[in-house]
C-alpha cells in the first residue's frame, strides 16, 4: 500500500466525515468510511429541526476536528 498525505484524509474527514478513510484504499476503510458518512448523511436528514445555537455550532466543530485528528494519525498507521 502506497503510503498517503495525511493532510488530505484530514481534511476530507473535516468536511465530509468518513468519506476522508476512502482515500486510503484498503477495502476496510472504504467500507468503514463510506457506513460513517452514511450514518452522518441519514443523521442529518432525520434529526429534525436544525439546531444554530454557538454551543452547538461549536460542538459540532470540535467534533469534525477531533474526527479530523483521529483520521490523521490513522493514516500516519498506515
Amino acid at each position: 500500500m502506497k503510503k498517503k498525505n495525511p493532510a488530505i484524509t484530514a481534511v476530507l474527514n473535516f468536511f465530509l466525515p468518513g468519506i476522508g478513510y476512502t482515500y486510503l484504499g484498503s477495502p476496510f476503510f472504504i467500507v468503514t468510511g463510506v457506513a460513517f458518512f452514511a450514518c452522518v448523511v441519514l443523521g442529518v436528514a432525520t434529526g429534525g429541526e436544525a439546531q444554530s445555537s454557538a454551543p452547538s455550532l461549536a460542538a459540532d466543530i470540535g467534533a469534525l476536528l477531533v474526527w479530523a485528528a483521529i483520521s490523521w494519525e490513522v493514516t500516519n498507521l498506515f
